[in-house]
């Protein structure tokens, strides 16, 4: 019955240790201006990408988790986009001319390339000597330089 007739009359009370209103985080990396801020308690590693002066035009963020909470003397990493990976042409999804800047290719074998993975998408990169006019030594020559 005591437990009862005291029910709701008390409220729950947070209790913070002094100075814990604020983390400290260093954030280096594709940002443009790395080094090491005070944000609020509960601030996320967005936030510190903003107080930092944004993303580096390179910056990847598919491996940043943008809405987890900074913890005190967290490092946060942007990393930045591989420019060779950034440069890959996909022989599944380029247009037309996109699959011209690859060596030897012009605008008929771009067409066929086209045509082929219409009816059959591309599985592996070696599929592409299927299409006519691509032959090993032309495969040779772009390998590096697609992707599916």
């Amino acid at each position: 019955m005591f437990s009862y007739a005291l029910a709701g009359r008390y409220e729950p009370v947070r209790l913070e240790r002094p100075g814990s209103r604020h983390v400290r985080i260093e954030i280096k990396g594709g940002i443009q201006n790395p080094g090491t801020y005070e944000l609020p308690t509960g601030a996320t590693v967005e936030d510190a990408i903003e107080e930092a002066g944004g993303l580096h035009e390179n910056a990847d963020l598919s491996r940043v988790a943008l809405m987890a909470e900074l913890r005190p003397d967290d490092l946060i990493v942007i990393p930045l986009a591989d420019p060779t990976q950034a440069a890959l042409v996909s022989i599944n999804a380029a247009s037309s001319e996109q699959l011209q800047t690859l060596p030897g290719v012009g605008p008929a074998i771009a067409a066929r390339i086209i045509e082929y993975r219409e009816q059959t998408p591309f599985q592996a990169l070696e599929d592409i000597q299927n299409v006519k006019g691509i032959g090993e030594k032309m495969f040779e020559k772009i390998k590096e330089q697609i992707c599916l």
